[in-house]
């Protein structure tokens, strides 16, 4: 839990009682490698802090399945939308390995926000980094080419590129695994 309790003070900085409230708001949950912490059409009820393995974000889209993101140890996951909203999920959130999570309910952050010091500045400046980074990507992928939406990918997420299948990676930079196979043989020429 000391993973949770820094990654919480890199944001907002707080007393050793505080430190205490929020071990008791957090619980623990382990999901095996294939099972999902959110299904499509749920709502999440839940915020989730990755304490080890990797989980991936993905949509299902005319039969297809869409990866949007990827959390690895040390992020925060959630379907924000429906966990602020309370509305079903249009997202999927699996484990692609064994993983260990620290999850905190709704009504336990509403707690958090009001008894931690500046715990509702943690919930804003969390929001506005995953904010930041989904309009990052989504510039990227209605900008870039398909070659730098991997080497960005890269940027990102190189230290997890053997920990992620290819076909999952090609779904998130919004190729096949046979183009995908194309732009890492260019990059590795040049």
């Amino acid at each position: 839990m000391e993973d949770l309790i820094d990654n919480i003070r890199y944001y907002i900085h707080f007393s050793e009682e505080e430190s205490e409230l929020i071990k008791k708001l957090f619980t623990e949950k382990s999901l095996k490698k294939g099972e999902n912490i959110l299904e499509q059409g749920k709502i999440c009820k839940s915020l989730f802090f990755v304490s080890k393995g990797l989980l991936r974000q993905y949509i299902n889209h005319e039969g297809k399945e869409l990866t949007i993101y990827f959390n690895e140890e040390n992020t925060f996951a959630c379907d924000f939308d429906s966990f602020i909203s309370q509305s079903p999920s249009e997202k999927t959130i699996e484990a692609l390995e064994d993983t260990e999570l620290y999850i905190i309910s709704f009504e336990n952050l509403q707690q958090f926000y009001a008894e931690i010091n500046k715990g509702d500045r943690f919930g804003r400046l969390l929001l506005e980094k995953i904010f930041s980074s989904a309009i990052r990507h989504i510039i990227s992928v209605h900008a870039d080419t398909a070659e730098q939406r991997y080497l960005n990918f890269l940027h990102s997420f190189k230290h997890l590129q053997q920990r992620i299948p290819q076909l999952y990676i090609a779904s998130f930079i919004g190729v096949t695994p046979q183009s995908l196979s194309r732009i890492r043989r260019r990059i590795a020429r040049k």
